[in-house]
């Protein structure tokens, strides 16, 4: 019994609670289905002796002498699963010093994992023909469980005789699949030694497991997809499950029955598996899904729950049966992610590789249980471990499945804000000559909301239509491009500068900074520059500055610079006008003018 281990969960849990837990787990896993364990490097054991045993029904009036007695009531042949669920004995016939003591005198133990069965009793008869027996009702048979779901009894004798025969009474089985779980003898040692390395490879998958888990949760707050919460519940409940039918539990609350335990398993499993299939389709891109497949899959993850909670809550009589719809509800499970994977993998999916990496060796292990529900194979300690083999490492994988989705998913956001901002720069640019349009600037005069007056200079290309119509578009697009690079030059980074329309810009600045001077400087450079070749061209300007607190606020000093633009135009061209403060009586001396 590991009763001596227990004080020692802690140390050996934070020993294996690292960054390399998961490959620890698999080491100590692949130890123990290879029959090692750490006790054989300090003493020599014998070797462990599994047992194949021999089945009776029990019968009104039974005792242990009288059925020892009666060695061809038993069948040896007819597995034990076809029985069905009932009251019955196992025979066990000890070959001669199988059960002798061991060199230090510790005594041999029969060792094996108890199933679903109301009440178990464990007979012993030595050469001497004494009997001994010990029972375990269901709450007393959970309390005396180690971990793994090991139950182990000594093979001692108060006759002082060696143990032969081991028979073993169980009441009310269930027996899917099967009546005791790899009966084996044993030293005390080897048993200890098999018991430690449950709980190391249960400390190593909690470790890793919580470690995953507190990671995805602290991703899952900063990136909020929904698979991520899927993983996070799955993940919970997987460890739920195996601290439970690892018998954790009743080590910590031992006051939980045996068969409250194993119902408790069937309906973690079926959560278990509903989340991971409400994580699978979580997971893959909506569009590389149908929509009647992904509710399919999700709705048979229901199916799971419920027959869990049918074998959990079932009468006796129908329990048999409801055990029996949950093993083959499991059996579409293989067909179901494989069919997602395909369907996920031909409609584009960029993701579904490296999720279907990461369950091929979970669904090889769901086989192995499925296979042992159905008696094809027997029990042993591969069949044991698959499913914590299995869910470590779709844990861990799965974990970087979804750093690559989320890879993924960033990599879409950044090129989607790209795109965006591109083409929110396209919508505000004008095309021809790289400057603000319209639209663009009234925005950006409104987001800036200066609380000082703005200056805004209009800027018209002379007698442009005479241009176009001597030289042809081409060289009037080049004018444009020309005029648009002398404004920018000029505004620098203390205006903003635009293409309102047509051959009209504008300059949008601080007054005290885009002052009549850079208006007479842009009139010089225009003269002074030969656009498109040898064409050159002047411009007329019209000034006004006020507050830009919303669209009337640029709609009234727009209409007083566009008279002023007017008033250039009617003064000859080849100069710019400055419109006086608008608290002026509109006279036609409202504007002066100024030429460079």
């Amino acid at each position: 019994m590991l009763r001596p281990f227990h004080q020692s969960l802690a140390a050996v849990r934070a020993q294996w609670a690292t960054p390399g837990g998961a490959w620890a787990l698999l080491a100590l896993l692949v130890l123990a289905l290879c029959g090692g364990h750490p006790a054989r490097a300090a003493t020599v054991e014998r070797p462990v002796l599994r047992l194949a045993g021999c089945v009776a029904p029990v019968q009104p009036g039974d005792t242990p002498a009288r059925v020892l007695a009666a060695p061809a009531r038993f069948d040896c042949v007819r597995p034990t699963s076809d029985w069905g669920p009932g009251s019955y004995w196992v025979h066990y016939v000890l070959p001669p010093g199988a059960a002798a003591p061991a060199a230090k005198g510790q005594p041999r133990q029969f060792r094996f994992v108890p199933h679903w069965q109301q009440s178990l009793a464990v007979i012993t008869r030595d050469d001497r023909g004494h009997i001994h027996a010990r029972t375990y009702d269901d709450a007393a048979l959970s309390r005396q469980l180690g971990f793994g779901a090991m139950l182990g009894v000594p093979l001692d004798s108060p006759g002082g005789g060696e143990v032969r025969d081991v028979l073993v009474r169980l009441d009310g089985a269930l027996n899917a699949s099967g009546l005791l779980g790899d009966p084996q003898v044993l030293d005390t040692a080897a048993l200890h030694g098999q018991e430690l390395l449950a709980v190391a490879a249960l400390a190593a998958f909690g470790g890793l497991g919580f470690g995953l888990l507190c990671y995805n949760i602290v991703l899952w707050l900063t990136i909020r997809e929904r698979f991520q919460l899927t993983y996070c519940l799955s993940l919970l409940a997987m460890l739920a499950y195996v601290w439970v039918n690892s018998a954790a539990m009743v080590q910590l609350v031992p006051t939980v029955a045996h068969t409250q335990r194993l119902a408790t398993s069937y309906l973690l499993l079926g959560f278990v598996s509903a989340l991971s299939l409400q994580f699978i389709t979580d997971f893959i891109e909506p569009q590389c899904l149908p929509r009647w497949l992904r509710q399919s899959a999700r709705q048979f993850g229901i199916v799971y729950v419920l027959l869990g909670l049918a074998v959990a809550f079932a009468p006796p009589g129908w329990r048999h049966l409801a055990d029996r719809a949950y093993a083959f509800s499991f059996v579409p499970l293989p067909a179901i992610v494989l069919a997602l994977t395909v369907i996920a993998w031909r409609r584009g999916s960029r993701s579904i590789r490296v999720l279907a990496i990461a369950w091929v060796l979970p669904l090889l292990m769901t086989l192995l249980r499925i296979a042992h529900a159905f008696n094809l194979i027997g029990f042993s300690p591969l069949v044991q471990y698959a499913l914590v083999i299995g869910m470590s490492i779709e844990a861990l994988l799965s974990s970087l499945a979804m750093s690559f989705r989320i890879k993924l998913i960033t990599e879409d956001r950044d090129r989607a804000r790209a795109d965006e901002r591109a083409a929110r720069q396209l919508a505000n640019i004008d095309a021809l000559t790289g400057l603000l349009n319209r639209r663009a600037l009234l925005e950006q005069l409104i987001a800036w909301r200066s609380p000082g007056a703005l200056r805004l200079l209009l800027v018209d290309i002379d007698q442009f239509k005479a241009v176009n119509d001597r030289f042809g578009h081409l060289v009037g697009d080049e004018v444009l491009r020309g005029v648009a690079e002398v404004l920018a030059i000029r505004a620098d980074l203390n205006a903003s500068v635009a293409r309102i329309g047509g051959e009209e810009f504008a300059l949008v600045g601080a007054a005290e900074t885009l002052s009549e001077a850079v208006a007479l400087g842009i009139l010089a450079d225009i003269r002074a520059t030969a656009m498109a070749g040898e064409v050159r061209v002047t411009v007329s300007i019209g000034m006004a500055e006020g507050p830009v607190r919303g669209e009337d606020d640029w709609r009234e000093l727009y209409r007083r610079a566009d008279a002023a633009l007017y008033q250039a135009k009617s003064e000859g061209r080849n100069r710019a006008v400055h419109a006086l403060p608008p608290v002026l009586p509109a006279t036609p001396g409202s504007a002066r003018s100024a030429v460079a």
